[in-house]
């Protein structure tokens, strides 16, 4: 048989995650706090940055556009900036994390019932703990299932955020995130080549983990870049989420104020970050000739430029995000919990035309002062249940309606979960006697029994 070799020509098109995309990526995932630590890092590292607080005798640039919609004039109160700061932090762990994403998710039940229990098999580090066939066996105790449906559910997990979580081994961690950010990278071949050698080891130890990054540290120069690309993946996608448990001050993100009769949703000028670019540094470009310096020059200007985009990238997309949520749960602003909307991630994801994980990112650790108080952005989104009358009402809707039924009850004859149930039935909301009592234990709310015993 002759075999021929044969060029040929095609056009396609291609989604690349540039080094700016990945870098609004990581910004976007941080919260003020951290935030104001990585423009800090940045500003000691890099020579084009600078604060607009240094000296006046430095000669700058204003090429940066600022956000239309922030009204950096208006002066807020110190003494509610000082509140802020006090505010206890009710950051999440990681298992609660993803579970509300899957909850918010286009999950049907069976899908959500066998994530909540992959889930629950996942370490702080975002590992699996168990194999896919023991899974399996355990979930078919309870279900009729194929073991395509639960690596379907696996593969969902694996790419909500932080992208990766949920993998087995390191190899398998490593990989989804090559090739979720880097596909098209020139490297991606030679880093997936490395990659390989790893074993399917499930749920690796710390050390082995410590062990393998610090051995990329130590290849030759000469694959410096695919090198570089390697590092850039987290070993670790969990410890995104978990380390963020020993926070202790909140600053909100967003503002909602009442104008001219108006609710308006603007940026919190305290935050807006306020860095340039120093135009003395730029001008040594043209005065450097050509060589190391000034390739030197030019990689820090052109990073300087991307770091501010990627700040005001951030800036916009959380901006966008909370006037969507606000626009659906304005009635909240005026009547409170009992006026909130059924809401999810895909329902913000398509008005605004971005990825589910990315709405998931802007909203993690980000926090908004309304009239009612400081209020986590994930706080406004919750699933939804039927009533009688063709709409939909929210579950943190009905919580309001519990806790507003609770307060108004005789407290020598409390109402059962339910009497609650059939409260509700009666006003058009169908909900379930289990339903009402997993909301009551959320709230904290004792049963009927303990309330009259009270």
């Amino acid at each position: 048989m002759n075999m021929k070799t044969k060029q040929s020509i095609s056009i396609n098109n291609k989604l690349v995650m540039t080094l700016e995309i990945q870098l609004a990526i990581k910004l976007l995932q941080l919260n003020s706090v951290d935030l104001q630590k990585e423009i800090d890092e940045n500003i000691l590292s890099n020579p084009f940055l600078e604060n607009e607080n240094s000296s006046d005798l430095v000669e700058v640039t204003s090429e940066i556009p600022v956000i239309s919609s922030i009204h950096s004039n208006e002066k807020y109160n110190n003494n509610l900036n000082e509140a802020y700061e006090q505010l206890p932090s009710t950051h999440e762990t990681l298992h609660e994390y993803l579970m509300w994403q899957i909850r918010l998710s286009s999950m049907n039940q069976n899908d959500q019932f066998i994530a909540y229990n992959i889930i629950d098999y996942i370490n702080d580090h975002g590992y699996l703990t168990e194999r896919m066939e023991d899974l399996f066996l355990l979930l078919k105790k309870d279900l009729e299932i194929n073991f395509q449906e639960i690596f379907a559910v696996l593969h969902k997990i694996q790419h909500l955020d932080p992208i990766g979580v949920g993998a087995a081994s390191l190899k398998d961690c490593l990989m989804i995130q090559l090739e979720y950010y880097h596909k098209t990278n020139d490297y991606f071949s030679k880093v997936k080549k490395i990659i390989d050698k790893l074993e399917d080891t499930i749920n690796p130890s710390s050390s082995s983990i410590e062990s393998f990054m610090l051995e990329c540290t130590k290849k030759d120069a000469a694959d410096s870049k695919a090198i570089q690309l390697l590092r850039s993946l987290n070993p670790k996608p969990g410890n995104i989420i978990s380390e963020s448990l020993g926070q202790e001050h909140i600053i909100p993100d967003i503002i909602i104020s009442k104008k001219d009769g108006k609710w308006l949703t603007e940026l919190n000028p305290e935050i807006n970050p306020k860095i340039r670019i120093n135009k003395t540094y730029q001008k040594l470009i043209q005065d450097i000739p050509s060589g190391k310096d000034r390739e030197y020059v030019k990689t820090h200007f052109q990073d300087a430029k991307f770091f501010l985009k990627a700040l005001q990238n951030r800036n916009i997309t959380i901006l966008k995000v909370a006037k969507v949520i606000f626009q659906k749960q304005v009635g909240f602003l005026s009547q409170g919990e009992i006026a909130m909307k059924p809401l999810t991630l895909k329902d913000i994801a398509k008005t605004i035309a971005m990825h589910e994980s990315t709405i998931s990112r802007c909203t993690n650790n980000k926090y908004v002062q309304t009239s009612r108080g400081v209020f986590e952005m994930k706080y406004f989104f919750s699933s939804e249940l039927n009533t009688d009358f063709g709409n939909m009402v929210s579950s943190r809707a009905i919580k309001s309606m519990l806790e507003k039924i609770i307060s108004g009850e005789s407290k020598d004859a409390p109402l059962s979960d339910s009497e609650i149930a059939n409260s509700l039935s009666n006003n058009g909301i169908k909900v379930a006697r289990r339903t009402i009592t997993k909301y009551r234990e959320t709230l904290s709310i004792p049963s009927s029994i303990k309330r009259k015993a009270r």
